[in-house]
């Protein structure tokens, strides 16, 4: 009697288990930063803006889906390619070969792929831009040469996967307001984009420490994989000291950018202090004494958190036009 009772409820968490293992391989918190960023950037700096743009809410929708399963398509390829390096890592979190078979895991990167780009050539010919289609080509083109090839260069796979972390703030300004672009809302929307730019490159190198505190903590494994990064050609220690300066150095800059930018709006003030600058600052002087894997691992977290703080900003600054 117990035994079938077991068995039943087996039954019943057969479907969950999976569903659980696909979310992680697509590694949902990513896709789900994702989908929240560009949401963000929308209704917090494109709508308010009081600017024609050129998205419905049918088109916005089908925005995020395309990007967010070009990310869970980059997501998949990695894990299928990086599967030496995680049994090395991070064996405990290994699920292409154990929980999905690697044919499987293939067969899920080219659906959201495939997907993804049907969905970008749908938006960008319903907005009158076809070429625009050309980014999610090229982005899963990028993604896939990323998974493949380009992680293995030293600092070549850093630099390009924190470049497409700035893109997915792009993106949406692209969209919105390329296709209803005039004479008279040009000013206007160069400053919109020029905005969206500066929370780019905030995202964009913030990631690329994160990256390279990664591959400090993952070092073992990249070396057993032939991978040339920063700590396996600098060492460890060094690499993460030259971090620690890369860091401060973006601290400067934020430091610069909220003083000249920010100072009349003090809700942005402190948030960028408590939330961001803060935080970086902590992770210079932890980076500089660090050396154990788990150091390492918990200075990578903190910089996610920041990421995601940085991104949550837009939400704090308001526009006056």
């Amino acid at each position: 009697m117990a035994s079938g009772i077991l068995q039943l409820l087996a039954l019943f968490q057969a479907p969950n288990i999976l569903i659980v293992k696909y979310l992680n391989i697509i590694r949902w918190p990513n896709v789900l930063m994702t989908v929240l960023t560009q949401l963000l950037v929308i209704y917090c700096i494109l709508e308010p803006s009081g600017l024609p743009l050129a998205l419905k809410i049918w088109q916005v929708a089908l925005l995020l889906v395309a990007t967010a399963l070009l990310t869970a398509g980059g997501n998949v390829i990695n894990d299928i390619y990086d599967v030496v390096i995680d049994a090395v890592n991070k064996p405990e979190k290994v699920i292409v070969g154990k929980s999905i078979t690697e044919e499987r895991a293939f067969t899920i990167y080219m659906l959201l792929t495939s997907v993804a780009v049907i969905c970008g050539f749908i938006l960008a010919n319903s907005v009158n831009r076809p070429i625009l289609a050309v980014v999610f080509v090229v982005v899963a083109f990028v993604l896939y040469s990323y998974a493949t090839t380009l992680k293995s260069m030293l600092l070549v796979g850093n630099i390009v996967i924190s470049l497409l972390v700035g893109l997915v703030i792009l993106i949406p300004g692209v969209f919105e307001l390329v296709p209803v672009a005039t004479p008279q809302t040009r000013e206007a929307q160069v400053f919109l984009m020029s905005l969206l730019l500066d929370f780019a490159i905030l995202a964009t190198v913030v990631n690329l420490a994160r990256e390279w505190v990664k591959d400090c903590e993952d070092i073992n494994g990249d070396h057993a994989g032939g991978r040339n990064t920063l700590p396996i050609t600098l060492g460890r220690t060094r690499a993460a000291r030259f971090v620690s300066v890369f860091i401060l150095g973006i601290i400067a800059a934020l430091t610069w950018y909220v003083y000249t930018y920010l100072f009349k709006n003090q809700i942005a003030v402190y948030y960028f202090i408590l939330a961001i600058i803060g935080p970086l600052l902590v992770v210079v002087i932890k980076l500089w004494n660090a050396s154990t894997t788990k150091e390492y691992r918990l200075q990578s977290k903190i910089l996610k958190m920041v990421l995601l703080l940085g991104i949550m900003s837009i939400a704090v600054i308001q526009l006056k036009f």
